[in-house]
């Protein structure tokens, strides 16, 4: 898979999320207007639409072509969207602040970030820090934490491309991570000798000359 098939991907799906965004806002006000004898029911109802508005704005985020430049804080809040949310936590605060990450970088900073939630699946948090000019640093933390094959495979040089194609669509994140970095012009790997607190080595992802 080529990059400029990566990029059509990214289209298809930025308008996927337009075109359900628009039928959750739709649900979500319908629902605000409607009476009945069960608030609990349309309470759950409305909590089930904010959700998937939260998933849409982080999947149109992460998978889409425009995402916009984004602070730390805004990151934080789209990927309250996450799948593994609650189970799941994403702490942001070793992000540089006051600094708005590049659009470019967005998504590699996402999709980064929803891949150490599936290093996670008793759950934990996620730590994601660093900057624009030294790199970004994720840490799963958390009960029997530990990266996915995929990941291992496609930093041992595993064409990143066969493995999405291989993986399909519920082992996508490792090898869409590692195209996202190149075509960035960015590096991945693991930190050696610096384990978390449960075995996961941080996932480094590191600006090639030039790039920074």
């Amino acid at each position: 898979m080529s990059l400029e098939m990566l990029s059509l991907g990214r289209l298809h799906v930025a308008r996927l999320c337009h075109d359900l965004g628009g039928i959750a806002g739709t649900l979500g006000g319908t629902l605000d207007l409607l009476g009945g004898d069960d608030p609990g029911l349309q309470d759950l109802l409305r909590e089930t639409a904010q959700a998937l508005r939260l998933r849409l704005r982080l999947y149109a985020a992460a998978w889409g072509a425009s995402a916009p430049d984004m602070e730390p804080a805004q990151l934080a809040e789209l990927l309250q969207g996450a799948p593994a949310v609650p189970r799941v936590g994403f702490d942001l605060e070793g992000l540089a602040h006051g600094t708005a990450l590049p659009a470019g970088l967005v998504p590699l900073a996402l999709n980064a970030a929803l891949l150490g939630a599936e290093a996670l699946p008793r759950g934990g948090t996620v730590h994601l820090g660093g900057d624009v000019r030294q790199g970004f640093t994720v840490l799963p933390d958390g009960r029997a934490a530990a990266w996915p094959p995929a990941l291992l495979r496609a930093l041992s040089g595993n064409d990143a491309a066969a493995l999405l194609e291989e993986g399909g669509p519920r082992r996508m994140l490792a090898p869409l991570v590692i195209m996202l970095a190149a075509e960035a012009g960015w590096g991945a790997s693991l930190a050696l000798g610096a384990p978390g607190a449960d075995g996961a080595a941080p996932l480094l992802l590191q600006p090639g000359p030039g790039t920074a």
